[in-house]
């Protein structure tokens, strides 16, 4: 099987981008409050805390699990891979 580099490039700055462009969840389990984020799975969260140790990072309270945003990727290529395997059926047939 041969992996398309550019649509998996797409697929890991679409991964990327989701997290700025929708909306994250809000959650809060009698916890500290936090904010998940990506799309479809959430591999990135944000936690709210009042304290942070005095840190001056922008990612000091972030948590970043890159298995999850692997398998994010995965699933857009399939996705873009899909359509793109469609479209070229289609217009395949429409000119036969």
């Amino acid at each position: 099987m041969k992996i398309h580099k550019r649509i998996l490039n797409l697929s890991a700055w679409l991964a990327v981008l989701a997290v700025f462009f929708i909306p994250g969840t809000l959650n809060n389990n009698n916890e500290t409050l936090r904010t998940e984020y990506g799309f479809p799975l959430r591999f990135l969260t944000d936690y709210h805390v009042s304290n942070s140790n005095g840190s001056t990072w922008f990612i000091s309270d972030m948590y970043i699990n890159l298995l999850v945003y692997f398998v994010n990727v995965l699933l857009i290529y399939a996705g873009i891979h899909v359509i793109v395997y469609i479209k070229k059926r289609l217009t395949q047939n429409s000119v036969e």
